[in-house]
C-alpha cells in the first residue's frame, strides 16, 4: 500500500470535496480518500501500489480540477484499510431490497456515486405508488367526480348495464395508465440504468449477513430495506366472515357494490369513500376519533 498527499487547486465550495473524493475513488486500486476541506487544498489518498500518481491526476482533471503530487509514502495495511480491501470480496457495494419509488431513488443514487449496485424486487415493479397507491386511486377518483358533475349518479341502479359498463370502463383506463406509467417510470429507467443488478425475487437474510434471492446469495457491504407496506387486517371477532376489501381489492372489483362500510376516517378511507359516493354506492363512515383526518 502507499499514502499519495495531493495538492488539489479548484475547489471553491463545500461540494466540492465530494467532486474530487468520487473522481479519486473511480480509480481502480485506490482504498480510501481523505479531504479535510475545500479550503484546505488537500487530498490524501491510500491506494495500492500499483496505482500510479498519473491515474490519480487525471481523475482529478476529470472531474474539473487540477493536483499535483506532494508527497508518496509506502505504508502497511491498517485495520482500517485492510476491511476496505476485503470489502471487495462482497459481490456489490450497495444491495437494496424493494424495487418500489424508495429503492429506485437509492439504486440509482448509487450507481451515480459509482458505487456497484443490486435491486432486488418481489411483486410488480415500482411498488405502491404506481401500481396500488397513489395512480390509480386518483385516477378513479377524478373520473369518479366528472361522472357525478356530469349528471350520472345512478343511487339506485348500480346493477344495471349502464353502470357496469362505466365502471369497468374506469377499470380499464386506470389498469391503462398504471401499466403505461410502470412501464415508462421503472422498466425503462431501469433499462437506462445497466450498471443496476436487477434480482427479481422475494429477498431473505441468511448466516453471516448475506441476502438469498431465488437459489442465489449475495453479499454487500451496505444494504437498504426499502420494502414499504401493505394493507394490515385487524383480527377482530367476525372479521373472516366479513371478508373485508383493501384499498387495494377495492379498485380492482368487478361490479360496484350497492352500499359499503369504512371503517376509519383518515386520507385513504375519505378518497375511497370519496370516489364510491360519487359512483352512486351508499357510503357509511364508521370513525373512532372525534374528528375525520386527526392529522
Amino acid at each position: 500500500m502507499k499514502t499519495i498527499n495531493l495538492d488539489i487547486q479548484g475547489m471553491f465550495c463545500a461540494t466540492c470535496p465530494q467532486h474530487v473524493e468520487r473522481a479519486l475513488k473511480k480509480v481502480s486500486g485506490v482504498r480510501d480518500v481523505a479531504i479535510p476541506g475545500w479550503q484546505s487544498k488537500k487530498a490524501e489518498v491510500t491506494a495500492d501500489s500499483s496505482v500510479t500518481e498519473q491515474q490519480l491526476l487525471d481523475a482529478v482533471e476529470k472531474a474539473g480540477y487540477q493536483a499535483r503530487v506532494v508527497t508518496i509514502k509506502e505504508t502497511k495495511a491498517s485495520p482500517e484499510t485492510a476491511s476496505a480491501c476485503s470489502a471487495h470480496e462482497h459481490d456489490f457495494d450497495l444491495l437494496v431490497i424493494g424495487a418500489g419509488s424508495g429503492g429506485f431513488a437509492a439504486a440509482i443514487k448509487g450507481v451515480e456515486l459509482g458505487a456497484r449496485v443490486a435491486l432486488v424486487g418481489d411483486g410488480l415493479l415500482g411498488g405502491t405508488c404506481v401500481n396500488t397507491g397513489c395512480v390509480p386511486s386518483k385516477t378513479l377518483i377524478q373520473a369518479a367526480e366528472i361522472w357525478h358533475k356530469a349528471g350520472k349518479h345512478p343511487f339506485k341502479g348500480v346493477h344495471t348495464r349502464q353502470g357496469q359498463v362505466e365502471w369497468e370502463a374506469m377499470r380499464e383506463q386506470k389498469d391503462r395508465l398504471v401499466s403505461e406509467m410502470r412501464q415508462t417510470k421503472y422498466a425503462d429507467v431501469l433499462a437506462a440504468y445497466p450498471e443496476i443488478n436487477y434480482r427479481k425475487g422475494f429477498a431473505r437474510f441468511t448466516a453471516g449477513g448475506r441476502v438469498q434471492v431465488g437459489n442465489d446469495q449475495i453479499s454487500a457491504r451496505q444494504i437498504i430495506i426499502a420494502t414499504g407496506s401493505r394493507p394490515r387486517r385487524i383480527p377482530f371477532p367476525g372479521i373472516e366472515e366479513a371478508e373485508p376489501l383493501t384499498s387495494t381489492t377495492l379498485m380492482d372489483l368487478e361490479r360496484l357494490p350497492e352500499s359499503l362500510i369504512i371503517l376509519g376516517g383518515r386520507a385513504i378511507a375519505l378518497e375511497m369513500g370519496q370516489m364510491m359516493a360519487r359512483l352512486g354506492v351508499k357510503v357509511v363512515l364508521l370513525q373512532r376519533s372525534t374528528r375525520l383526518v386527526p392529522e
